[in-house]
């Protein structure tokens, strides 16, 4: 995780950005509660791992960690066994971030959105390829009407 993502600073000018479900969400004692169930259910009984869990579920929330590396974090940062990751993973997404996934969504999609932009100006210039004069480009190319008794229907030539 960024060192600075761990800054009190950073933390409350992301916190205000944030919708109000989502800042209830991450003070809410039923949600701690319920985190503390699952560890308790998967045999967690660190104060360390608990908190440590806690504070993954709070950057997901945030939407500083996507919900789809959770597991994994959850694995080599808190040394788990992937099992017990995923099945963390697993009861908390159903519990807590189910419940808030159109909020969720809203953070995470613009990020997505950024980057599909970015990708889709990549493939219209690599797209573009001079044309040699003489040549004639695709979209120009006339194409032949289809014959109704070529079984095959292939243009005819």
């Amino acid at each position: 995780m960024n060192e600075q993502e761990n800054s009190e600073e950073f933390f409350w000018k992301t916190y205000e950005t944030l919708p109000d479900n989502i800042k209830e969400a991450l003070f809410s004692e039923e949600n701690f509660n319920i985190v503390s169930e699952i560890c308790e259910k998967n045999g967690i009984t660190s104060e360390e791992t608990k908190s440590q869990l806690v504070k993954y579920v709070g950057k997901t929330l945030m939407g500083l960690l996507p919900i789809k590396e959770f597991s994994i974090i959850l694995e080599l940062e808190l040394n788990l066994d992937s099992e017990a990751a995923r099945n963390i993973s697993w009861d908390i997404d159903s519990r807590i971030f189910s419940h808030l996934r159109i909020s969720l969504n809203k953070l995470y999609s613009p990020n997505i959105a950024e980057k599909k932009e970015l990708v889709d100006n990549t493939k219209k210039e690599e797209a573009i390829e001079p044309v040699k004069e003489g040549e004639i480009k695709p979209e120009e190319k006339a194409t032949e009407p289809v014959n109704p008794n070529d079984k095959y229907k292939e243009p005819l030539i």
